[in-house]
């Protein structure tokens, strides 16, 4: 294994370990020397990735928003988006003992979605079989069926019940959005609705009917990206006329938001909320009032077969 190998892996661990240990402690009781313990790595390792435990905080958060955007496919944040916030403390020198191959701070982590043990307890109550990985992206979790009437819809349920899957099962995404809960990113700017992420025009499904009004923008926060992204989609599901008459792109998404977010805040005392026939009876409670009954029959509000 090469310096640049084992530094890479090092600095994973420590990711990792922060995020279990914030994850069950809380960030704020949370010491360093817990995580050096935890992930078993030197202190001069931990201090030549993370200056301080803000800096590990930070990682950790930007590694729960790569794993986002890997379930939504959203866009990775721009230099602007950034601010600014570029972290790290590598200089290309030094040795393993302390880390050293100038390895940046930023969003990576490639540490993996297997479920950690306070998940696997729920799990062994509920007598349920442990979930596959994410699928990479919204047509991966639909299994690339977008042209279909109802594709964006479907596409919905599925990457809702992924991303609660990954908060499930994944304590550095669930660690990233209790961070962001108490406001350990930056808050996103915002955007009109209807305004896609590059500022294109979502169509009219995107305001038809609708006021004014906002939603974060791709590339801050947990809950920005994920907010976003669910904006976008119903409203490209209302421009194609998959919803039902009179119903509000906006309106629905904010329901989707709230719903998916209460999951993420609730699950975090209790991971039975976050099992999955939970989410499967909130999209069957949904979908009644959200598309019109022709379309519905086609769709798994348990999730497609090709993301299961």
């Amino acid at each position: 294994m090469t310096r640049q190998e084992r530094a890479v892996r090092t600095r994973e661990a420590l990711i990792e370990a922060a995020a279990d240990l914030f994850d069950r402690d809380g960030q704020e009781v949370t010491s360093l020397a817990a995580v050096t313990a935890k992930a078993q790595v030197s202190a001069g390792a931990l201090y030549f990735h993370f200056a301080t435990k803000a800096d590990l905080a930070d990682a950790v958060t930007r590694t729960a928003l790569s794993r986002l955007r890997q379930i939504t496919g959203a866009p990775a944040p721009t230099p602007a988006d950034t601010n600014g916030h570029a972290t790290g403390n590598g200089s290309g020198s030094g040795n393993e003992n302390e880390g050293g191959d100038g390895s940046r701070n930023g969003g990576g982590g490639g540490s993996g979605w297997g479920g950690d043990a306070r998940t696997q307890a729920a799990r062994g109550v509920r007598g349920e079989r442990a979930a596959a990985p994410p699928a990479r992206g919204p047509a991966a979790a639909t299994g690339g069926a977008r042209g279909d009437r109802v594709g964006e819809v479907q596409q919905l349920i599925d990457t809702t019940h992924v991303l609660v899957r990954g908060l499930a099962d994944d304590v550095v995404l669930r660690a990233g959005f209790a961070l962001d809960r108490s406001g350990g990113q930056r808050p996103a700017r915002e955007r009109p609705v209807g305004e896609g992420p590059a500022g294109r025009a979502a169509g009219k499904g995107g305001t038809g009917g609708e006021r004014p009004g906002r939603w974060p923008e791709v590339g801050g926060s947990l809950r920005g990206v994920w907010s976003g992204w669910v904006h976008e989609t119903l409203a490209a599901a209302g421009t194609r006329g998959a919803l039902a008459p009179g119903v509000s792109p906006g309106d629905a998404a904010a329901v989707v938001v709230a719903a998916t977010v209460g999951f993420e805040v609730l699950g975090a005392q209790d991971p039975l909320w976050l099992a999955p026939h939970r989410l499967t009876r909130f999209w069957t409670l949904l979908l009644p009032a959200l598309v019109p009954l022709p379309a519905r029959e086609a769709l798994h509000p348990g999730g497609s077969p090709a993301a299961r």
